[in-house]
């Protein structure tokens, strides 16, 4: 496990097959951010573990209920843990996290890493439905992604950001990964991109959650994760400069 980050789990999850690590990390309209928020919520996911690192992460300490706790945090249910961040990642902490991720997806036996997040694109509030896409790590999981036909495929691009080292570390290690990308706003909270992205995400887990309250919940939610926002539009330029963007 990497020695960069230390992970302090308090039991063992027990997980039924198939199994899955879902990531969700502050970044492009924060929709892996809200989705993943709105999962432990929803879902009541249980809290088993956390992860420290006075290298990578901030120094920013999250308080629940008056208890100081890392901010990036471990989350399971049935069949799928979450990993949780509630502050932006450093750019200098993404490729160390991106090994954290797939070694502990070893560790369980995870047979596939979903991530979530958002596509900037200039016109978006002009669109009544944003737009799904999806990236994968490998040829044969391309393949079986565009037989399910729940999203287009990101023909060509840039990805650029906490999710693009894990992609290129879990196609070394052949673990099967996907990002799912929602057109989105670049530095404004984006709900109703993580309610699509959410909605996708039940279909391949294969768990039922009702995202209507997110998006009546939109504004209330904006103003509450505005704070996390400001911080990742700082961070956002450090992941290289470059902006996810697709080919139609």
């Amino acid at each position: 496990m990497q020695e960069s980050f230390d992970i302090r789990e308090r039991y063992i999850p027990q997980l039924q097959k198939p199994t899955y690590l879902i990531v969700s990390l502050p970044d492009a309209g924060l929709v892996g951010s809200i989705a993943g928020e709105f999962l432990i919520s929803h879902l009541n996911l249980k809290e088993f573990g956390e992860v420290f690192s006075h290298k990578y992460l901030p120094p920013i300490s999250h308080i629940i209920n008056g208890v100081a706790k890392s901010p990036l945090r471990l989350y399971h249910s049935d069949n799928f843990i979450l990993l949780h961040s509630w502050v932006a990642i450093p750019a200098n902490g993404l490729y160390p996290l991106s090994q954290l991720v797939t070694e502990y997806a070893e560790k369980y036996g995870i047979g596939t890493i979903i991530s979530m997040t958002g596509v900037p694109i200039s016109n978006r509030l002009d669109l009544d439905k944003p737009t799904p896409y999806w990236i994968a790590n490998s040829e044969e999981f391309a393949k079986e992604l565009e037989s399910l036909n729940l999203m287009k495929k990101f023909e060509e691009g840039y990805i650029s950001g906490p999710y693009a080292p894990i992609l290129l570390e879990s196609s070394k290690k052949s673990i099967r990964n996907i990002i799912i990308v929602v057109e989105s706003f670049l530095d404004l909270p984006d709900p109703e991109a993580s309610a699509i992205a959410i909605d996708i995400l039940s279909k391949m887990v294969g768990f039922k959650v009702d995202t209507s309250s997110l998006l009546k919940e939109a504004e209330e939610i904006r103003g509450k994760i505005k704070g996390l926002m400001q911080q990742t539009r700082q961070e956002i330029p450090n992941y290289s400069g470059l902006r996810p963007y697709t080919y139609a």
